[in-house]
């Protein structure tokens, strides 16, 4: 056994000295390949990159050390196909030298950017790489900016009144700007400082355009920032006295439509009557409800959504209806209950798709979602508007709320789904003949003391409606 041991031994000893010997020999195989090249030599890298972003440019910087070999940084982009070559002059002095290059003719994209330095004896250093992306219209559009906010064209003196919302703390804007063209052909461009927040455009013609636009400088950038032009047209005046109906109306009576197609009078003895609007324009009576709705349990009724109408009591609680074989039904709440609402008791009730609107008082306009089994949505009873102060007024074609002031101008003010305010417009004057509005469709139905309706093929938006 022991010279077993022994024989074991000594050829795993034999079997050592093997490997260490082929060991050796492949190391100094490997030692004298390296040995047969020269050594690599790396300039010194560009180093702490940093970009500032300017308006369709950039400018990078960046810095190079004291290896007094470098002779130029190279600059490459769209993988290294493309290149700039920026030669490289040291100052007297041989500490870190900071450089520079702005970059022209950039999109929004980012690109990204490699530096090496070189030299004659093509010597070089390892890679540096940073992204760049520059500023443009689309960055622009995403800044907190100004926005007009009202634009009152006023067609007797030929001037559009504009109103911006005030600058905001935090925003990064220097000035607005609006380019039109007045009555005589001359180009105008005016200038708005972040302290203005109204400015008139004088000598100007119903139907012009003009372009508004807010001008940017962001702390750190490198350029001012330009918006896009917005342009905005002045509505074209109009003198229409609208067409007299047949339709006898009543300034006691309340009056809505229904999807655009019928018209409601709720009169003073609890009626509902129905009126069918007829291609020609005209209003012919189809159903009549006789005391469907008494005025003396109800002081508020207008239709809402689907097959549904909203009252609001004597008490003001507001409830839900429905109109069955001649009867006014509730829609009860899903706990049984026939009123969903109390504490309604503002004067004035605007009637929208989805929600409706109430106005108290001092002018405060507040949105009010209902569902349509009688509950309320998750968000109710926000202001949307102060001060809003116009008799008559009523939604039109669910897009827009139409309302004449004390002065008798005629304002248009757009609405969103959620309820919402946009800029408002003056688009007409005279309109403080007429006591009530009322809009079914596209036309708009202007009720006067005397009882006349005038219907008017109406347009919010494009005309400025004046009235003898």
């Amino acid at each position: 056994m022991k010279k077993m041991n022994k024989l074991i031994t000594i050829v795993v000893s034999l079997l050592a000295i093997l490997f260490v010997g082929i060991s050796c020999d492949s190391m100094n195989d490997i030692q004298s390949e390296f040995a047969d090249r020269e050594e690599q030599v790396y300039l010194g890298k560009v180093d702490s990159l940093k970009v500032q972003p300017g308006f369709g440019r950039a400018k990078i910087t960046w810095y190079i050390n004291s290896d007094p070999k470098i002779e130029q940084t190279v600059i490459y982009w769209n993988m290294r196909r493309d290149s700039i070559v920026r030669d490289f002059v040291r100052s007297t002095t041989s500490d870190i030298q900071k450089d520079s290059i702005i970059i022209e003719n950039l999109g929004e994209s980012s690109i990204m950017y490699e530096f090496r330095n070189k030299n004659s004896k093509g010597e070089s250093s390892l890679y540096s790489s940073i992204a760049v992306t520059a500023w443009g219209e689309q960055f622009a559009s995403n800044l907190l900016a100004r926005k007009l906010i009202s634009k009152e064209f006023d067609y007797d003196l030929s001037q559009y009144k504009l109103t911006l919302s005030p600058a905001a703390v935090g925003d990064s804007v220097v000035y607005s700007q609006i380019v039109y063209t007045d009555k005589n052909g001359e180009e105008k461009m005016v200038k708005i400082e972040r302290n203005t927040n109204m400015v008139v455009l004088p000598n100007f013609s119903d139907g012009s355009e003009f372009q508004f636009r807010n001008v940017f400088f962001i702390p750190k950038g490198l350029d001012t920032i330009y918006s896009s032009y917005q342009t905005y047209n002045a509505p074209k005046a109009i003198f229409e006295k609208g067409k007299k109906l047949a339709l006898s109306g009543n300034v006691a009576s309340r009056y809505f439509d229904r999807d655009g197609k019928d018209l409601y009078e709720w009169n003073a003895a609890g009626d509902v009557i129905v009126y069918a609007l007829n291609e020609d324009g005209s209003f012919s009576q189809t159903e009549t409800y006789t005391a469907l709705v008494p005025r003396s349990t109800y002081r508020e009724f207008f239709f809402y959504d689907d097959d549904k109408f909203i009252g609001v009591n004597t008490g003001n609680l507001v409830s839900m209806h429905r109109i069955v074989d001649g009867q006014l039904v509730f829609v009860k709440t899903p706990t049984g209950a026939e009123t969903f609402g109390s504490g309604f008791n503002m004067p004035k009730f605007l009637p929208a798709k989805g929600f409706f609107y109430s106005v108290a008082v001092n002018g405060d306009l507040r949105a009010w979602f209902a569902n349509n089994n009688a509950t309320w949505g998750t968000t109710n009873g926000t202001t949307v508007s102060t001060g809003f102060l116009y008799e008559p007024v009523v939604p039109f074609n669910l897009q827009y709320l139409i309302g004449v002031d004390t002065d008798g101008y005629l304002w248009s003010i757009p609405i969103t789904t959620a309820g919402t305010l946009g800029s408002k417009n003056k688009i007409g004057s005279g309109w403080n003949k007429f006591v009530k509005l009322v809009s079914v469709g596209t036309k708009l139905l202007a009720l006067d003391a005397n009882g006349d309706f005038y219907e008017f093929d109406f347009n919010a938006t494009d005309n400025y409606w004046i009235l003898d």
